[in-house]
């Protein structure tokens, strides 16, 4: 198994982990103001969205991995995911959810909430930037226009997440 397709668990996680996270993060942040809960949203979250996320990924590769299979009994050319793939991927696919997660909690534990959402934002956003700019580099794509892209897509749920708090302000 090449290193690349190994990431494919990781790199799911962590794009989804940074969505879901800036938006239950900022979201509890904007409606509660109360860093308790947020934490506890954040840690109970993002064991659900990890778990989630690893069984989701793992029924995907599982049923890629099966079609793969049946191309490949047609007699066509392709590569096929192996079940150690599938099962690492899986496991890749939650442990990256989880630093997530506890990478985004943990300005609520140690600043005061204001800060911790712009703290957690502002981290969520770059870790986006990042990831999108070394897909574009393995991929052969301009770095700074998918950067840009990911961020961006991270900014619409991170504010979307605030403004229904906003709404549900207690």
């Amino acid at each position: 198994m090449d290193f690349l397709h190994q990431l494919e668990g990781a790199a799911f996680g962590l794009a989804d982990g940074v969505i879901c996270a800036l938006g239950m993060l900022i979201g509890v942040a904007a409606a509660t103001s109360n860093p308790s809960s947020v934490i506890v949203v954040g840690i109970v979250g993002g064991v659900a969205d990890a778990f989630g996320n690893s069984i989701g990924f793992y029924i995907s590769q599982s049923t890629e991995r099966g079609v793969q299979r049946h191309e490949e009994r047609k007699g066509k050319a392709v590569r096929v995911h192996s079940r150690s793939e599938v099962l690492l991927n899986g496991v890749m696919s939650f442990v990256a959810t989880v630093f997530i997660f506890a990478l985004l909690v943990l300005p609520f534990v140690v600043v005061p909430i204001a800060t911790a959402m712009y703290v957690s934002f502002v981290l969520g956003i770059f870790l986006l930037f990042v990831f999108g700019a070394y897909v574009a580099r393995i991929s052969q794509e301009n770095w700074i226009k998918l950067g840009v892209e990911y961020a961006l897509l991270g900014m619409v749920g991170a504010f979307l997440s605030w403004f229904v708090g906003l709404q549900l302000k207690m």
